[in-house]
């Protein structure tokens, strides 16, 4: 009977799943109270047992420390009421108590099956005393081996309720006590839990800025549209290509952008005279711009004279005549703008 028990502790504490228990490193106490059944008993070979009475009510008290959500350590003490007997001996018939108390110390293992829900067992062992009313046997205290299974439903932080089975052996001896026996302590307990603290709302991560996008945009204007042949200043009908510019440069001007306005020439001429027209240009332009409400911190000027021809070897074997037509892409003035863009949330 006795291992058959013990058998089924083990079996249970391994088949159950699920213990949310006090939260990590703190106290808990608690009273239980309940039917306390004796049983297996074997009586001594000078009793012959007549009349029994097995049940008694049951109480205890207990203390633990919840390492963790599936461990604890739990100190106790029960008293177990007494076995009550009627026998005969040689000497003649009579009567005895025999009180049972409990003090143990356990593991507790826990398995949470729901937030307010734990299943759990405990395994140990304690003290058990068996104290005797008649004047026949004496009294006796031993090792006593501890094992429960219960289930704790919590009704907040801090209050729980338990019910539980624990099964304990062996009180008594037959040589001592008179009998030896087993008892299953079935009991209802209330739980205190110390220390619990609110969970803390998890702050959500701060969502990282996007990062900034650098764009850049660049406008092309003929040179011969703004300017005559080799001249610096725009002609009356360059305005309105200025205008086109200026409003496409308003549309896409991105936070803190700066334009830079570049001038080039053709390869006719000398490059020092190229370099000087095609800064030349690119002033005019600028100051167009500023006129217009660009500030002209916002604008630099570059001239990059003949130095960055589009045209390549397409004209040659030309006469000045038709050289000068054919380098009209090479005559332009650059505009180009560059910036940060916010990045979309």
């Amino acid at each position: 009977m006795k291992k058959s028990l013990i058998t089924l502790l083990v079996t249970g504490l391994l088949a159950a799943n699920a213990q949310a228990a006090g939260q990590d490193n703190t106290w808990y106490g608690g009273a239980k109270l309940g039917w306390s059944n004796f049983y297996g008993v074997d009586e001594s070979n000078a009793l012959t047992l007549g009349n029994e009475t097995n049940d008694a009510l049951g109480a205890g008290v207990f203390g633990g420390y919840q390492i963790n959500k599936n461990l604890g350590l739990e100190l106790g003490y029960d008293y177990l009421g007494n076995y009550k007997y009627d026998a005969t001996t040689a000497a003649g018939a009579f009567s005895d108590e025999v009180k049972a108390q409990l003090a143990q110390l356990t593991l507790k293992l826990g398995f949470p099956v729901t937030e307010s829900l734990d299943l759990y067992g405990r395994v140990g062992g304690g003290y058990g005393w068996a104290d005797t009313k008649s004047d026949v046997y004496k009294d006796d205290s031993r090792f006593v081996v501890v094992g429960a299974l219960g289930a704790e439903y919590a009704f907040n932080r801090d209050w729980a309720a338990r019910f539980e089975y624990q099964y304990s052996t062996p009180y008594g001896s037959r040589e001592d006590t008179g009998v030896r026996m087993d008892n299953g302590l079935l009991s209802l307990a209330a739980v205190y839990r110390f220390g619990q603290v609110a969970p803390v709302a998890a702050v959500p991560a701060p969502v990282p800025a996007p990062e900034p996008v650098v764009v850049e945009k660049q406008f092309t204007l003929s040179s011969d549209v703004l300017f005559d042949f080799n001249k610096a200043t725009l002609k009356p009908q360059a305005s309105q290509a200025l205008d086109t510019l200026y409003s496409q440069i308003e549309e896409a001007r991105p936070k803190d952008g700066v334009a830079t306005v570049i001038g080039h020439t053709d390869r006719i001429g000398s490059d020092a005279y190229n370099q000087k027209l095609s800064e030349q240009r690119a002033q005019t332009v600028a100051n167009y711009l500023v006129g217009k409400g660009i500030p002209a911190a916002k604008i630099n000027v570059e001239g990059r004279g003949k130095s960055s021809p589009v045209t390549g070897d397409s004209c040659v074997s030309k006469s000045k005549r038709e050289l000068i037509v054919c380098l009209a892409p090479d005559r332009r003035v650059e505009v180009k703008v560059e910036g940060v863009a916010e990045a979309q949330q």
